[in-house]
């Protein structure tokens, strides 16, 4: 098949069209002038130096991907004067210089990133044939922010300061568009002349959204006088609170801490029933096993009383003829191991069996110090260790009495705990727990300008966070 395809015949024609194992299809191009311009002189040129290959995507053909394989040249720059003395043939308006894809096709998927947002446009992209990501057309969508915002300027304009250098005290402005929310600059100060060159360098800001600093509203002033200057969120919170700090600071003297009572974890009280734990993998795994074994137990006594013999049994049931022997010589379904055989300890054990009178004696004249009791019997000819005897008179010692309180608490006495009024009056209510609240509650019933401050600042956070206008009106209506 040999043909021009639309407006790419003045650069190459297709002269085969290849059908991929996955339905794809592959068109051939071989570019078709005799004679390319250089992109810096714009000298025509008939010597070429090269070819390589490029395989951009183009628009899909029934839901088919399509890709170009263009058999791109490389050329010679005759001019002397030329910087380029090389330079590779480029197609204008069809496929730009380094594209992936033809410039129809990026359209389609801008139209799609337009319409569908990055997720959905992708979806749409790959039924209709063309493989793509969402990244892709996120990229795609911020070309063309960027291309607007160089015809105009960001109409809301978000201003604060940033560091530049961590521990080193370098501080810069970072300047975002809050429509679009995404960052359109950073200057290397944050001074007021260095943030109004931008703006005269930048027209069109009408809002300029900024924290309290006296740096940015001078600069706003002077490079944007027309716009309207307002604090974010975030300030004016910081400032509410500021606020709330004030009339805190005017009680500092009357009220800073308050002291509460927690209750004593020994004062008798409700126990709460703790959780029966679940059993875990290894022990539900135990309990088969002990089951299992348990009915093979009974089945070998059953077989036996009904006058199998040994081997028989051993024979039908897979077992061995002494596991048989062992399993009718046990009283009881067998554990899953044998019982240790007792070890002897304490007194018992053969090597004190000497000295138990001696030690008998000893212990009764009062002398309970197992250390003394050790270097006596090592004169005596002892040569265990001294944990042994340790683990042996243990038990003539007896329980040992319950711990004493300690001079600084006594038992019962509830403890206590001071907290700072102007960390529970700025702290959000979720943020504080039970016993918190209740300081809390109790500090604003004995004041009454207090609790009006308070209740102002909880209501202006909350119309912050809904952005109410309507509730901001009657919040300053309130406050005044």
């Amino acid at each position: 098949m040999v043909g021009p395809l639309g407006a790419e015949s003045g650069h190459w024609q297709i002269v085969l069209v290849v059908v991929e194992r996955d339905g794809s299809l592959v068109l051939v191009a071989e570019p078709t002038r005799q004679a390319v311009p250089c992109p810096k002189c714009g000298e025509l040129s008939i010597r070429r130096h090269s070819s390589y290959l490029r395989r951009p995507l183009d628009l899909p053909w029934r839901g088919h991907t399509v890709r170009l394989r263009v058999h791109s040249r490389r050329w010679f720059c005759d001019v002397p004067d030329c910087p380029r003395a090389i330079f590779a043939e480029r197609f204008d308006g069809v496929l730009a210089h380094y594209a992936r894809r033809t410039q129809y096709t990026t359209d389609l998927l801008t139209t799609f990133a337009l319409q569908a947002g990055r997720e959905g446009g992708a979806r749409l992209a790959r039924k209709v044939g063309v493989p793509i990501s969402p990244d892709t057309l996120l990229h795609l969508l911020h070309a063309l922010t960027d291309d607007d915002g160089e015809q105009r300027g960001p109409r809301v304009l978000g201003v604060d300061d940033v560091a530049l250098r961590k521990k080193q005290r370098r501080y810069g402005t970072l300047l975002l568009d809050l429509e679009t929310h995404r960052p359109i600059d950073l200057l290397d100060d944050r001074t007021a002349e260095v943030f109004a060159n931008w703006l005269r360098a930048h027209p069109g800001v009408e809002i300029i959204v900024r924290d309290r600093a006296g740096a940015y509203a001078e600069g706003g002033r002077q490079g944007a006088p027309e716009a309207i200057q307002v604090a974010d969120r975030f300030h004016l919170s910081a400032n509410a609170g500021a606020a709330m700090d004030e009339v805190l600071r005017s009680h500092r003297r009357h009220l800073e801490y308050v002291v509460v009572t927690e209750a004593d974890g020994d004062q008798p009280g409700p126990t709460p029933t703790a959780p029966v734990p679940s059993p875990s993998q290894t022990q539900q795994n135990l309990v088969v096993r002990r089951t299992r074994r348990s009915a093979r137990w009974d089945e070998v006594r059953r077989r036996r009383a009904g006058g199998y013999s040994i081997q028989r049994i051993a024979r039908e049931m897979g077992m061995h003829r002494r596991t048989v022997r062992r399993y009718l010589a046990a009283p009881a379904p067998p554990r899953n191991r044998p019982p240790e055989k007792p070890k002897p300890s304490g007194l018992s054990s053969p090597t004190l069996q000497p000295f138990v009178e001696y030690l008998q004696g000893r212990w009764q004249a009062g002398c309970d110090n197992v250390a003394q009791l050790k270097r006596e019997l090592d004169a005596q000819g002892y040569k265990d260790s001294y944990s042994l005897l340790m683990q042996a008179l243990q038990p003539w010692r007896g329980p040992r009495p319950p711990p004493e309180p300690g001079p600084g608490r006594r038992r019962g006495r509830p403890r206590v705990k001071r907290m700072n009024v102007r960390w529970l009056c700025l702290r959000p209510p979720e943020q504080l727990d039970k016993g918190e609240r209740n300081a809390l509650e109790e500090i604003l019933a004995e004041d009454a300008r207090l609790t009006a401050g308070y209740t102002l600042l909880q209501q202006f956070r909350r119309l912050i966070v809904r952005r109410s206008v309507r509730d901001l009106d009657q919040w300053l209506k309130h406050a005044g």
